[in-house]
């Protein structure tokens, strides 16, 4: 089987759209658990094979299966996935010579051809302990997979990991589930709800981030990977278009309420202070406008999604050689991203190349292109964190101490009251209207510096965490170690996602 025909299918469909030409495929994620022993293998086979082929031909993108190759149904559902080519990641719930114990010969031959055909092949546990392997492999099979198929008699488990603990399970998640009686061949569905939302549900986030402009990026046509890459690249360079400029718009409202308190102060001394009091007024309500007229929480919340998915995307690429699909930011955490994830994953599989790399290899590259790049990045970012917070802190000084002095002097100087042509009681609503403007201006720099402070303190401590890691990762040789820290690292750096994601929390976002 061609292992990379969805792939091609879904890259070349959509160039047409000169702007975002480079786009994820989106992806259904079945998944299969069912008996070793069948009464009518050629009855269940085909019960199987139909229902693949019937969700294959009304899928939008690409379906892809996920199960294990025991013996029975298992293998039914991946030759059926292998037949209909559909990708198929198979799941082992013991190492490969363990696993191959429990077959005979004729079995045996088969399995090795599904796992040849695969796509990814992981082992999900290594403990030691049969039946908790078999166990652990069905419930990842459910943690991973959108819908599930169950070849099942109805019957209890016989033992753990049996197939009615794992619908059991895919049922209180909220899976729908397909029951084929594994007798009779007779279909049953368990949350049916969930089911018409699946057939119901178009991914828009990521429809949204696919239609964003991909100028200046290669558009790959050979790899998986390189797609992977250009796709983070794309969504990368958005953010970083972005950024600056929502930073910009938000520093306009605080300098017209700037110039309001300027001008409803200046006034006093200045002819035709009414006037001036009523220019000052209107930057204000200008100022308070603003925000709303520039769309700054849209804006806002359009490079927090943006910079999000880049950052999902970088952190799935740092691991993208290992040889375990180690999903470090879970779907649940953020399902705004779910369909990305998926998809990021299956093309991980269809890539293949953590086949090839040693330890050594892994371990020198993550630690070059991850961890020196992200202590580097976060001593910059403290260095001109911690600029821009004595600067900010310098200017709201000054400009404090020269507002309360002109206000002072505009009060009590000997000239104030007969060049302003104003009653007292106005003149002194004038002064008033003007310290609020400014304390409004002053509250706002405040603010700009105490989050300059607080980004400094967290990039010194993700940077010290950063160093501990480094020495550590450099200390280990095996591979189970090494992704243990490798994904403390992954959380760690993606901890500020969970900041960025209270802002845009359910914000509806456009699709162009």
């Amino acid at each position: 089987m061609d292992s990379l025909w969805p792939l091609r299918k879904i890259m070349f469909s959509n160039r047409s759209d000169k702007n975002s030409a480079i786009r994820l495929p989106s992806a259904l994620a079945i998944g299969f658990t069912g008996h070793r022993s069948l009464p009518d293998e050629a009855k269940c086979r085909k019960c199987v094979y139909d229902f693949l082929k019937e969700q294959k031909a009304a899928a939008k993108g690409v379906v892809y299966g996920i199960s294990s190759a025991a013996a029975g149904g298992d293998l039914l559902f991946a030759e059926s996935c292998i037949q209909l080519e559909i990708p198929l990641r198979v799941l082992l719930p013991l190492p490969h010579d363990r696993f191959r114990k429990d077959f005979d010969e004729a079995t045996w031959q088969r399995a090795e051809y599904v796992l040849s055909k695969a796509v990814s092949v992981e082992v999900t546990d290594d403990h030691g302990i049969r039946e908790e392997g078999y166990y652990e492999c069905g419930i990842q099979t459910v943690q991973e997979s959108q819908l599930m198929i169950a070849l099942w008699d109805g019957e209890p488990s016989r033992g753990m990991g049996g197939t009615q603990e794992i619908v059991s399970f895919a049922r209180k998640m909220g899976r729908p589930v397909i029951w084929l009686h594994s007798a009779t061949g007779a279909a049953q569905i368990f949350n049916q709800t969930a089911l018409t939302q699946l057939d119901e549900f178009h991914d828009t986030e990521l429809e949204f981030l696919n239609s964003l402009p991909d100028s200046g990026v290669t558009h790959p046509t050979d790899s998986p990977g390189k797609l992977a890459k250009a796709w983070f690249q794309k969504i990368d360079n958005n953010a970083s278009r972005l950024a600056p400029q929502v930073r910009r718009l938000s520093s306009i409202p605080i300098v017209y309420t700037a110039a309001a308190a300027f001008f409803s102060g200046a006034g006093l001394q200045l002819p035709h202070a009414e006037t001036w009091l009523a220019v000052g007024a209107a930057l204000g309500i200008t100022a308070a406008a603003l925000p709303f007229a520039l769309r700054l929480g849209h804006r806002q919340s359009l490079w927090a999604r943006t910079r999000t998915a880049a950052e999902v995307c970088r952190s799935v690429l740092a691991l993208w050689k290992t040889p375990i699909i180690d999903e470090v930011v879970a779907p649940e955490i953020f399902p705004e991203f779910a369909g990305v994830l998926r998809s990021l994953n299956l093309l991980r599989a269809l890539d293949g190349s953590q086949n090839g790399i040693s330890i050594g290899e892994f371990k020198e590259q993550y630690r070059k292109e991850r961890i020196f790049l992200q202590m580097s990045h976060f001593t910059q970012q403290a260095e001109r964190a911690a600029d821009h917070a004595r600067r900010y802190r310098i200017v709201t000084w000054i400009c404090t101490g020269a507002a309360v002095v002109v206000s002072a002097w505009l009060f009590i100087g000997p000239n104030g009251l007969t060049n302003t042509g104003l009653l007292p009681g106005k003149r002194g609503l004038t002064i008033a209207v003007s310290a609020l403007f400014q304390i409004a201006t002053i509250a706002a720099a405040l603010l700009i510096v105490h989050d300059c402070m607080r980004r400094q303190r967290r990039y010194r401590e993700l940077n010290d965490w950063l160093h501990k890691w480094d020495q550590e990762l450099d200390a280990l040789r095996t591979w189970p170690s090494v992704l243990k820290v490798a994904g403390k690292i992954e959380r760690a750096l993606l901890v500020e996602l969970l900041e960025w994601k209270s802002l845009v929390r359910n914000v509806k976002m456009p699709r162009k």
